[in-house]
């Protein structure tokens, strides 16, 4: 009897090369600036659900830290942007 799915990878095989770097992790300023660009054009929430708007955060806010002061500021910017769009969202209901 096989105990194992079909598509499960054999656990003690050689691991696989490391993916590539994405942009991401090459120029977090530019994704910050990319990120606050979408917030700023946005009429609401760009993202679909609280949630996803909530993890959108997360990861700014990590871009921010990981890119030091210049990356602080505009993380914070797109916080104040994502609250416009919050604010937006609940005199919308």
């Amino acid at each position: 009897m096989l105990r194992v799915a079909p598509g499960q990878p054999d656990l003690f095989a050689a691991a696989p090369a490391e993916p590539p770097a994405s942009a991401s992790h090459d120029d977090p300023i530019g994704e910050l600036h990319a990120a606050l660009a979408l917030a700023r054009a946005a009429e609401r929430l760009p993202w679909p659900g609280l949630a996803a708007t909530i993890a959108e955060e997360h990861r700014v806010l990590g871009l921010g830290r990981r890119a030091g002061p210049e990356g602080e500021a505009l993380a914070a910017a797109f916080l104040a942007e994502t609250e416009r769009l919050l604010a937006l969202t609940d005199r919308g209901r």
